[in-house]
Formats: structure tokens, C-alpha cells, sequence
């Protein structure tokens, strides 16, 4: 049976996301990767479904229903990508997900409605389900929003924090390669929203160090993360989404 996941921010609370589920499950195995991202917060839910659709298998359906409200000029839609198909509003998000141009994308228009949204998601797992895309949906070019990037010069890295997770860590945009090509094994201090609270050693995990101890690791997805062993970093540092991240190498090696 097909395979269709939902991203979310509405919270196991409320009725919608059953409604969504049983609406859906006519047509395909539903698999719920989280309803927990903040409400209206369109990064997080992007940055949680891009770590994880790689998971599934190709062909795979994922719904990103996250400040979802589609109108004429920002439609629901379907972009074909990598072998998966992604369904959410047209408005930029996609650039986000997505490391380049998508195959293609369609427009998928709902009837109008307190909860368009939901029904627009049904119809456009219907269409790829039924092999109806192309007599259920229309062409769209991609709405492009700009990501944002670090910033590296020959002895520094500047970037940003772009996810805390539930345990207080803090995900950065620095990757493992741009780190590497930068410091070239040379030593580094990572600064962390200002000159006092720094770190200079990379840890091979989360153990390395004391308990309370701040660290830095590179995780799963090879991006710089930040931490305090067997606490919050976000609590105990007052660290939050797009704070300023530093890397400064030794000019000598």
C-alpha cells in the first residue's frame, strides 16, 4: 500500500489531525512523523520532514501541514523530488526542503472552506494514488524563499542556530564538510553568542564529557550541534533559533 506521512503543528489534542488520518487511510499506510512543531513555525516543520523523508521508501506521499492556509496565489501542491512526492502550500517552503529543483511541481485546488487545507491534502494523495495528476492538478513554477547559510572566511566559520530539540540541544547550519574544509585540522574556539561561553574540542558523542559539561559534536545529519551533557543548553545558555554561532581557527595551525 502506498505510503503517506504527516508533519504537522496541530497538536494530538485537537480533532484535526484524526480527521486528516482518516481521510487518508482509505488511499495509503499513514505514518505521523510529529504534530509537535510549534504552531505557524514553517522552519521547523521543513528542517524535521528534510531529516527524515529520506527514511522512507521512493514513493513515499509527505504532508507538511504547518501554516498551511492555501490561496490562488500560494496553492496547495504536489512537488515531485529524489522519488518522493511532497504536499504542502506553494509559498517558498519548497526552496527550503529542498537542495535543488524539484522534477516538478503541480497545483492542487480545493473548494473553498473552514478546512480547505485538509481536503486539498486528501485530493492530492488521491491524484498520485489514482494516477490522476495530470486531470486533477495544474503546472506551477516554484515559489523560492532564501535559506539561510554560513558564512565562512579563511580563519572563521559565522553561523546560526536553526533547531532546538526537545532535549535543549541546539542544531546549527554549520555542516561537518564546511567545517572541515575551513579548519583544516587546525585548533578552534566555537563561540556562542559572544566572547565568554566557548568550546574547543569536538566530541565523538554526547557521554565524552561530565555531566553539566558543555560540548559540540557533529550528529546523525552532519551539522554542528551544541550541548550540555544531561541538561539544556537552550535553558542553561538562553540559546534560541537563529542565534549567532562563531568559529574562529588558530592562524597558525
Amino acid at each position: 500500500m502506498p505510503v503517506v506521512t504527516v508533519t504537522s503543528d496541530w497538536s494530538k489534542r485537537d480533532f484535526y489531525a484524526g480527521a486528516l488520518v482518516g481521510g487518508l487511510l482509505g488511499l495509503a499506510s499513514v505514518y505521523e512523523i510529529t504534530h509537535q512543531i510549534h504552531p505557524f513555525d514553517v522552519r521547523m516543520g521543513v528542517f524535521v520532514l528534510r531529516q527524515a523523508f529520506t527514511r522512507f521508501p521512493a514513493g513515499s506521499m509527505h504532508i507538511l501541514a504547518v501554516q498551511a492556509q492555501a490561496t490562488d496565489q500560494l496553492p496547495m501542491s504536489v512537488a515531485f523530488y529524489q522519488g518522493h512526492y511532497f504536499i504542502t502550500v506553494n509559498d517558498g517552503r519548497f526552496s527550503l526542503l529542498f537542495d535543488n529543483e524539484p522534477q516538478w511541481i503541480r497545483a492542487v485546488y480545493a473548494a473553498p472552506g473552514t478546512f480547505s487545507e485538509q481536503e486539498a491534502y486528501i485530493k492530492a494523495v488521491r491524484a498520485i494514488v489514482e494516477d490522476k495528476l495530470q486531470e486533477m492538478t495544474l503546472p506551477a513554477d516554484m515559489k523560492t524563499e532564501v535559506r539561510p547559510s554560513a558564512v565562512a572566511e579563511k580563519d572563521y566559520i559565522m553561523g546560526q542556530v536553526i533547531y532546538i530539540d526537545s532535549y535543549g540541544n541546539a542544531i546549527t547550519n554549520i555542516s561537518r564538510s564546511l567545517f572541515d574544509r575551513v579548519g583544516a585540522g587546525r585548533d578552534f574556539r566555537i563561540f556562542l553568542q559572544g566572547p565568554y561561553t566557548r568550546i574547543e574540542k569536538i566530541s565523538d558523542s554526547y557521554g565524552g564529557v561530565r555531566p553539566g559539561q558543555l560540548l559540540a559534536l557533529f550528529n546523525s545529519v552532519n551539522l554542528l550541534e551544541l550541548a550540555v551533557f544531561m541538561g539544556s543548553l537552550a535553558t542553561l545558555e538562553n540559546i534560541g533559533i537563529y542565534d549567532e554561532i562563531q568559529i574562529q581557527f588558530s592562524k597558525y595551525g
